[in-house]
């Protein structure tokens, strides 16, 4: 049985992050991923400037550096016009491809096709039949993490996503966001320009609003705001936000595996690299600490209180959703609504 010194499972974000970070060291590394392909997930495929102070991603899978943004509600819109772009839209494939690229495969030993189907103290099992042997374990396997089973860790706490791609050329780029009660409860519907097609989505956690009924609610919201989704390509993904810690003796839980999306906007790419990040270095240094991962946690918790707090709200929830987008055409609060994104 050959061991690793690292093995990590799973070639998302998180997963490349930490094995970029890992290729440096004089660890030996492993990284398996069950598909031909990096990063591929069902996403609306944004990124703010944090997510740039962390990999500096090049331009040239940028696809629309974006400075126009509207918050609208029912009776009520707030938009934007920033002097510089603090939302970006890109490819998930793509990001992958690329962060791949950054790995040094003479440190790091990548493996597509090769999918865990057990995990055990000291070693796992690729496709049913390779055992591997490990020292250090990083689950950055997404949703229904074989890692996160094995640490018996429940999966209670998740959103479903849903949207449509539709196509067509975009000529001038705007993040869109829509809050209505009537149809989303507490979460939003979202618009986000690509090269040849926008993303047009929404989420909830079934356990406050069915997913049969978002569907349902979509679909009507999509036909009252004119959306032609003839030729559209329909996409659907749970989203975990069930965080109950990253380390585990010498298991990490990194990205979805860990539970740290955000219940509230859904957001994880940012999380996924901090995570993947930290565990890479915790990994080389275990006195190491990190303060963008207390931030990402505090982030998240507070995302998730006001999550609850909308859906608790009842038919108060369309007065509130009034009053922040109120709130946003003040400029002193849009001024720190974009720094929060750096």
């Amino acid at each position: 049985m050959k061991k690793y010194d690292v093995v990590i499972i799973g070639g998302g974000p998180a997963g490349l992050r930490c094995a970029e970070i890992l290729g440096k060291s004089s660890l030996s590394v492993l990284l398996l991923e069950k598909t031909d392909t990096f990063g591929d997930k069902v996403c609306a495929g944004g990124i703010t400037r944090k997510d740039l102070a962390v990999i500096n991603i090049p331009d040239k899978i940028i696809e629309h550096k974006i400075t126009n943004t509207a918050v609208i509600s029912v009776k009520r819109r707030s938009v934007t016009r920033a002097d510089e772009a603090f939302v970006f839209t890109l490819n998930r494939k793509d990001l992958g491809k690329w962060q791949k690229e950054q790995i040094n495969t003479e440190k790091v030993e990548i493996r597509t096709l090769a999918k865990a189907t057990e995990v055990h103290a000291e070693y796992i099992v690729v496709n049913g039949e390779e055992k591997i042997g490990y020292h250090y374990l990083v689950g950055a396997d997404g949703y229904n993490s074989i890692v996160r089973k094995y640490l018996k860790i429940p999966q209670e706490k998740h959103l479903i996503g849903i949207q449509y791609m539709v196509p067509g050329q975009v000529t001038n780029p705007r993040l869109e966001i829509y809050l209505n009660s009537k149809y989303f409860k507490s979460w939003y519907a979202w618009v986000f320009p690509h090269k040849d097609s926008i993303a047009v989505g929404c989420a909830c956690d079934p356990k406050m609003m069915s997913a049969r009924k978002l569907k349902e609610n979509f679909h009507a919201w999509l036909k009252e705001k004119g959306f032609n989704i003839e030729n559209a390509t329909y996409q659907s993904a749970p989203i975990s936000y069930d965080y109950r810690g990253f380390k585990f003796n010498n298991i990490y839980l990194t990205g979805e595996a860990g539970g740290f999306a955000s219940g509230f906007t859904g957001e994880g790419i940012y999380q996924s690299l901090v995570s993947g990040e930290v565990a890479a270095r915790t990994i080389l240094d275990e006195n190491y600490t990190s303060e963008e991962l207390d931030a990402v946690i505090r982030y998240n918790n507070i995302q998730n209180r006001i999550m609850k707090f909308l859906y608790r709200s009842g038919i108060f929830r369309s007065l509130i959703y009034e009053l922040i987008v109120m709130l946003l055409n003040n400029k002193r609060i849009k001024k720190k609504i974009h720094n929060s994104f750096s």
